[in-house]
């Protein structure tokens, strides 16, 4: 096996960057194409839904529940204006995604709740009771 350097020098996408801004096709970044981070965990009695959005708020968000289909999305708008004696600089920035998840049919729909806290939304998605497994237990052999 042979190892290949990659050259990693960032001074020609960064030029691009600060001549065209994050929007421009060309460049290796883009603020409208960023989809936070998702983790999932399963317990005995429930799925939790992490999604990592550092900088909104929970007015942000918008989280839908349709035909078992759990979707998560968020859209802001910022606008910054400049204006000078000779010139006026207008910079708008969009930011917006969405997921979708399949629930299983063991999920609770009724009692899905949501929090944002720290950067963080949390989506508690209970089971049903027929779907919590049942503790072990100790059979006494007679």
């Amino acid at each position: 096996m042979n190892l290949v350097r990659r050259n990693t020098n960032p001074l020609f996408p960064s030029l691009l960057d600060e001549f065209f801004g994050t929007g421009f096709p060309l460049t290796t970044t883009s603020a409208r194409t960023h989809v936070p981070s998702v983790n999932i965990v399963e317990t005995d009695t429930a799925f939790e839904v992490a999604v990592a959005a550092p900088g909104k708020t929970r007015k942000d968000f918008n989280v839908e529940l349709d035909d078992h289909v759990l979707t998560v999305s968020s859209e802001t708008t910022h606008k910054d204006e400049n204006k000078t004696a000779q010139y006026t600089r207008r910079e708008f920035a969009y930011d917006s995604f969405q997921r979708s998840f399949r629930l299983p049919e063991t999920i609770d729909t009724t009692g899905i709740n949501a929090k944002y806290d720290n950067g963080i939304l949390t989506i508690s998605l209970p089971k049903l009771q027929e779907a919590i497994p049942e503790p072990k237990k100790q059979i006494e052999i007679k």
